[in-house]
């Protein structure tokens, strides 16, 4: 669990680093509407192409069909939103991308700021109720295999005696679910694999908390930060897009497949792209995130394609947190 969450806190969606700079060319318009046209005199078709057209050093990304139009107020192919001018937005936030090396790094400095601070505030809280979604892919060949994951946890008052916490977790592939659950309470830890394996331990709290890091389960990718865009949603809530730089990822991640899917730890995988969204309450704590990671693993001379994508609500972050638990009867108890 320690391992998990510390990943699973770090999370969202929204991937279009395909999606190239226009570093020269020019808008052209006739009948039909708007196009780019490259210094090679070439047009820009079935693609989306980021262009800082009032060179403020922030450019928009906008999609061009396949006859090079510019599409405008719909919904592109990949099921990205654009504006009555064509910039892509999320939940009507107009996405933006630094366009020069200086603004770039600004934009990283604030954006590594923000999230620090976040991360500080909300770590210290007492107490916190979080809901993950988890949905993996897998592409071999003609072959796809989705996995479907949600995980619930609820603690508060970690390491000290009035320490409980609450974890759920429900895996579903190809059919197969599995359930889980484990909690702690008047210093009695229970576990329930779901599998009629149910046992209960009495551990102090100073124990329980060694075994845990739910204290620090926001945070993780601050240091792999970059494409920074920094916004506000209409609920008043700061918004942190952002891409992650994949170099050095790959080991980081091994914490996640421990657990979650171990046989991985022994193949050779490679990050291909991360991509994601923060968002923090006008008091500054995480409220949500969402992160997009694609890879691909190589084992025994075969290649696998996985998108994961992880999404994550903190509920009512920096209030009280109730937690209801489970019946403790029929857990047989083993001794820590």
């Amino acid at each position: 669990m320690k391992k998990l969450m510390k990943v699973f806190a770090a999370a969202s969606l929204l991937s279009l680093s395909v999606a190239s700079t226009a570093m020269a060319g020019t808008w052209k318009q006739d009948s039909e509407g708007w196009r780019w046209k490259e210094d090679d005199h070439t047009y820009t078709a079935s693609a989306w192409k980021w262009i800082d057209s009032d060179k403020d050093g922030m450019a928009e990304c906008y999609y061009f069909d396949d006859n090079g139009i510019l599409v405008t107020n719909a919904m592109t192919p990949d099921g990205r939103t654009v504006n009555e001018n064509g910039a892509w937005t999320d939940d009507g936030i107009i996405r933006l991308r630094a366009s020069n090396p200086s603004t770039a790094l600004e934009m990283k400095k604030e954006g590594v700021l923000l999230y620090h601070e976040a991360d500080k505030k909300s770590t210290s809280l007492p107490g916190q109720d979080i809901n993950a979604d988890i949905t993996m892919d897998l592409y071999y060949d003609w072959l796809q295999i989705p996995i479907i994951m949600n995980m619930q946890m609820k603690y508060h008052d970690i390491n000290t005696p009035n320490m409980e916490f609450l974890s759920k977790s429900n895996i579903k592939s190809l059919g197969v679910e599995k359930t889980e659950s484990s909690f702690y309470t008047n210093g009695c830890y229970y576990s329930d694999s779901g599998d009629s394996s149910k046992y209960k331990m009495n551990i102090g709290y100073e124990d329980m908390t060694k075994h845990l890091t739910l204290g620090g389960l926001t945070g993780q990718f601050s240091e792999f930060l970059n494409n920074v865009q920094i916004a506000k949603d209409k609920a008043g809530n700061n918004v942190l897009f952002y891409s992650t730089e994949a170099g050095g990822l790959e080991q980081y991640l091994n914490n996640f497949y421990d657990k979650v899917w171990p046989s991985l730890t022994d193949s050779d995988f490679k990050i291909t792209g991360v991509n994601g969204k923060a968002v923090f309450s006008p008091e500054g704590y995480f409220s949500k995130e969402s992160i997009l990671i694609s890879m691909i693993i190589t084992e025994d001379e075969e290649t696998i394609a996985l998108d994961m994508n992880v999404n994550l609500d903190y509920n009512n972050p920096g209030q009280a947190v109730t937690i209801t638990f489970p019946s403790t009867d029929g857990f047989e108890e083993v001794v820590y």
